[in-house]
């Protein structure tokens, strides 16, 4: 009988053992993690943005060439491949104006790469003042065989006339864009909680100061494109100042020398200077998943309570027993 009754007690405290081991948890929680640039980043706008003009660029394959864009990827992945890891990626098309802009993000096709975007970078605006400036070259007389203007042959009287009339057009297209950008920014910020980035609009055509015109004319177009994407900055984005990077440097970083206003291989690399600083300048932050140390739940400890009692049991009740069965005997 008392063997009986050890045996019992004793399996019953090997059961709640074994269960109150299983009766143990660690709860998840979220760490904060601050970095100085985006774990992943999307860049979006026009052909300066795409990278076109560079070795390896395509119009089918953004991510061959030296842009800016590219540049940052290949920084970031290096900085953050021990910490979160690091995704560009470039929906960039060359020859979009704001309007066209403005279409693609609201189509929705971009709300994937969007909805969990850290950062997103805007270039805009070229496309829908500077197709004017080539229309003012030609009118100018520019030489595509010379790749010059012909200074001697130029019509300063007609270039005054030229200007006169394209800065209607001019202005035109700059209150598109001043209707457009706000549109841009609201659409996209309604599809990500990511930082958004508006870049300015360098003024390339300061190469061409033998023809005071065309400089005075761009300087005061670009002018306003850039006063209209600073003065609407607000709280809706941050500005990346890439007017003021080049200001006076457009023979160096740019390639307008073969007519071509895209920015060079050192142009990129001055933008993503200043894209880079602009992120260092916000700080971003990713969030990991930790457990906390092992800890018994409610039920853990009923199990050791249940077990404390069942081995007081099992000691105390056989000797309790056998003590009255010495008695019995004598």
């Amino acid at each position: 009988m008392i063997k009986r009754i050890c045996a019992a007690a004793c399996a019953a405290l090997s059961v709640l053992t074994l269960t109150a081991c299983s009766l143990t948890a660690r709860d998840k929680y979220e760490v904060k993690h601050d970095i100085e640039v985006p774990p992943k980043m999307l860049f979006l706008g026009d052909s300066i943005a795409a990278g076109y003009g560079l070795d390896g660029y395509s119009k089918d394959d953004l991510y061959s060439c030296r842009s800016y864009a590219n540049i940052l990827g290949d920084k970031y992945k290096t900085e953050l491949a021990d910490e979160c890891g690091h995704t560009m990626v470039n929906k960039a098309v060359s020859g979009y104006t704001s309007s066209e802009m403005l279409q693609l993000v609201s189509s929705g096709n971009l709300d994937a790469d969007l909805a969990d975007c850290d950062a997103v970078v805007v270039s805009i605006g070229g496309n829908d003042l500077l197709g004017l400036v080539f229309e003012l070259f030609d009118r100018l007389g520019y030489s595509l065989d010379s790749g010059s203007f012909d200074y001697k042959k130029i019509d300063i009287f007609g270039a005054a006339d030229a200007l006169t009339e394209m800065d209607s057009e001019a202005d035109e297209a700059l209150s598109g864009f001043e209707t457009n950008l706000p549109e841009i920014v609201k659409a996209l910020d309604s599809r990500t909680d990511g930082v958004i980035y508006i870049q300015t609009l360098y003024d390339p055509l300061e190469y061409y100061s033998k023809v005071p015109k065309v400089p005075e004319f761009s300087q005061s177009k670009i002018g306003r494109l850039n006063d209209i994407i600073r003065n609407g900055a607000g709280d809706a984005y941050k500005v990346v100042d890439v007017a003021a990077a080049f200001e006076g440097q457009a023979e160096t970083v740019t390639n307008i020398k073969d007519f071509d206003i895209h920015p060079n291989f050192i142009g990129h690399q001055l933008i993503a200077d200043e894209v880079d600083k602009a992120f260092r300048e916000t700080g971003f932050s990713y969030t990991t998943e930790e457990l906390t140390d092992e800890y018994l739940t409610r039920e853990g400890y009923a199990a050791i309570i249940g077990g404390i009692v069942l081995s007081i049991f099992a000691l105390t009740v056989p000797a309790y027993l056998v003590g009255r069965a010495i008695k019995k005997k004598e």
